[in-house]
Formats: C-alpha cells, structure tokens, sequence
C-alpha cells in the first residue's frame, strides 16, 4: 500500500474527529426541515424544549419519531441519541 494512502486516511480520520466533536446540544425548531448526518431529511412536527425532545417526520416515508438527544452539528446537520417511532 502506498505510503499516502495511509496518510490520506489519517487526515480524513483526524476531520471526521473534528467534525463529531463540533456536536452541540439542541432544540429543533416546529416546521423546520432538517438534514440528518446519515442524509435523511426531518420535518420537526413537535418540539419540547424542557424533556430535550422533539417529534421528527421523514420527508421521503412520513414516519414519524421521537427524537432524544438532539445534537447539531457545525454545518448545520442534526442527529440523536435515541428515537422511539410512533405508530400513529
């Protein structure tokens, strides 16, 4: 394997680590669409600032979940620690 591979992957591993650490707590905004790191993106239906959750709908699938844990990162995309999803 040539030696700037290596290095290569050591410099994307290095801002992937800068990246995941730019995460900050936070509460979404009702009837803002939002992109997910994994490229979903959410619609915030409902939002409760003082549990730290809030109500998510897939734009593409229209489930709908509840998100704990929400972080947003420096470019502006979200992700959470945990989601139940709704059956309703």
């Amino acid at each position: 394997m040539p030696k700037t591979r290596g290095k290569s992957r050591n410099k994307s591993s290095a801002g992937r680590i800068a990246y995941l650490e730019s995460r900050k707590p936070f509460i979404p905004e009702y009837g803002k669409i939002y992109e997910h790191i994994n490229g979903g993106r959410y619609e915030c239906i409902d939002a409760s600032p003082s549990e730290k959750r809030a109500r998510f709908r897939n734009v593409k699938t229209m489930l709908t979940k509840t998100a704990l844990g929400i972080g947003i990162y420096e470019d502006g995309r979200i992700d959470w620690e945990h989601t139940v999803y709704n059956t309703f």
